[in-house]
């Protein structure tokens, strides 16, 4: 008898449902009796609906970080550049030598090559703890939002 992992389940199934349904799209319901079929529970199904929805959620807010992750780097690195050009130019033109524009730029260029790092390695821990505190700072955000429209209108309201 064989036997297979749940990576290669997985898989296999993918490739059953793509030729059952020809590239179409499933409603809920027909995932559901999909899921039904193969002994699922409604709970379990549920439960499954819910853990993917919370995982795309996460996995949005993720691209939008890194977008901003790398906005902001590309910014920094701008900077960078133009700071530590117009240094070596004033040192060149003042002093014929690069003299002292070596140092901002050598530990200028250390932070941006830091930044570069983690921007770029999504998968270390300082990546993850950036995403955790742009995640509470976003929802804080939103928060604060709310709270000011609601007195925004409340005002408004108690004005009229």
């Amino acid at each position: 008898m064989d036997t297979y992992s749940e990576e290669q389940v997985d898989q296999i199934l993918r490739y059953a449902l793509a030729k059952k349904t020809h590239g179409q799209s499933l409603t809920r319901q027909q995932i559901y009796e999909i899921a039904s079929d193969m002994g699922v529970s409604e709970a379990d199904f549920v439960a499954s609906v819910q853990e993917w929805q919370s995982k795309q959620s996460l996995s949005k807010e993720q691209i939008e970080f890194d977008k901003s992750k790398k906005k902001s780097f590309k910014s920094n690195l701008l900077k960078f550049a133009i700071v530590n050009a117009f240094f070596i130019a004033l040192n060149v033109f003042t002093f014929n030598s690069i003299g002292w524009a070596i140092y901002p730029l050598a530990f200028w260029g250390l932070g941006v090559a830091l930044d570069a790092w983690v921007t770029y390695q999504p998968e270390s821990d300082e990546y993850e703890k950036q995403f955790q505190q742009w995640l509470r700072k976003q929802k804080r955000n939103k928060l604060t939002a709310q709270i000011t429209g609601k007195l925004t209108t409340s005002l408004e309201e108690w004005l009229k």
